[in-house]
């Protein structure tokens, strides 16, 4: 009785831990293992039970190189990748997409972001921020286009920021307002991030980092994650949004624990991870679930 009564005590510590050394090394194996010999990677490993081949995406190129960057490992063969997203680069338009498909803003700032990371030179993609500045029209599409200003270098931002930020402003007037919960912190982390990301060096004052991180600490939900509004369940996709803006604010969640086993719970024996806990792996589920868990270890690392 000794012993069983010993383990149930162990489990939860175990559960919650950070990511060990084994089971990076099996994510960073789950990734590489998705590279086209071309150049690219899938986002999906192959399913057996087609014939389809599978084929690369800019997506899944731009999140493995980060999510191998951030488990501490090189990008093989990484001269073909590069070579891969210049192939997704519309020198015409001066957007991004997927091979064979069309530009769009949240493909250009993804290949914008995928550029930086292989160290592709700014004049092989020039009119990407022309190409943002004329299709981003709505807050989501600056949103989006915001992560790749944020690679290409903010001193070039192609936004009026002050329009944009009026905007915002705008949007996020009744985000703010009222008893902070659950239901704004979506919109709350996604108006912060922009804001953060296109003017790093702004300072908030104390009383306005704590007005504005307070929708995002208080909604934190029983599982350890955030979701969307009218959702029960947290979702992978509204955490990241929410932890991108806790990071950028140096703010840490206040249930770190129950986050890391909602983490966890998205994590599969092939050693990827799902967006939704029981998927399969996929290379979106792979990238939040890294990059969240990288965070986390960042903000612990900074209180030591």
């Amino acid at each position: 009785m000794r012993t069983s009564f010993a383990i149930v005590f162990l489990l939860p510590s175990i559960a919650f831990a950070q990511p060990t050394a084994a089971q990076k090394k099996e994510t960073v194996n789950w990734v590489t293992d998705l590279q086209d010999p071309n150049g690219g990677f899938y986002p999906n490993p192959q399913d057996p039970n087609t014939d389809a081949a599978p084929r690369p995406s800019l997506r899944a190129t731009s999140s493995a190189a980060r999510v191998l960057k951030y488990l501490g490992a090189d990008v093989p063969n990484k001269d073909k990748h590069a070579a891969f997203v210049l192939k997704c680069y519309d020198p015409k338009t001066g957007g991004f997409a997927e091979p064979g498909g069309k530009p769009d803003v949240v493909l250009t700032s993804i290949g914008v972001m995928a550029a930086a990371e292989f160290g592709i030179p700014h004049e092989k993609y020039a009119k990407a921020m022309d190409y943002l500045k004329e299709n981003a029209k709505t807050f989501e599409d600056v949103r989006i286009g915001a992560a790749g200003v944020e690679a290409w270098g903010v001193k070039d931002c192609p936004f009026k920021l002050d329009s944009w930020f009026e905007i915002a402003a705008t949007y996020g007037r009744d985000t703010f307002k009222g008893a902070p919960g659950a239901e704004q912190a979506r919109e709350a982390g996604s108006l912060l991030a922009f804001n953060l990301r296109l003017k790093p060096d702004e300072k908030l004052e104390p009383g306005n980092q704590a007005a504005v991180a307070a929708p995002l600490l208080t909604g934190q939900r029983a599982d350890g994650g955030w979701g969307k509004k009218g959702e029960k369940a947290s979702d992978i996709e509204t955490t990241y949004r929410v932890m991108r803006a806790l990071m950028l604010l140096k703010e840490k969640p206040k249930d770190v624990k129950e986050l890391r086993a909602f983490i966890n719970a998205h994590r599969n024996k092939d050693g990827g991870f799902a967006t939704k806990p029981g998927d399969k792996s996929s290379m979106g589920g792979v990238y939040y679930c890294t990059v969240i868990s990288k965070w986390l270890d960042e903000m612990d690392a900074a209180k030591k």
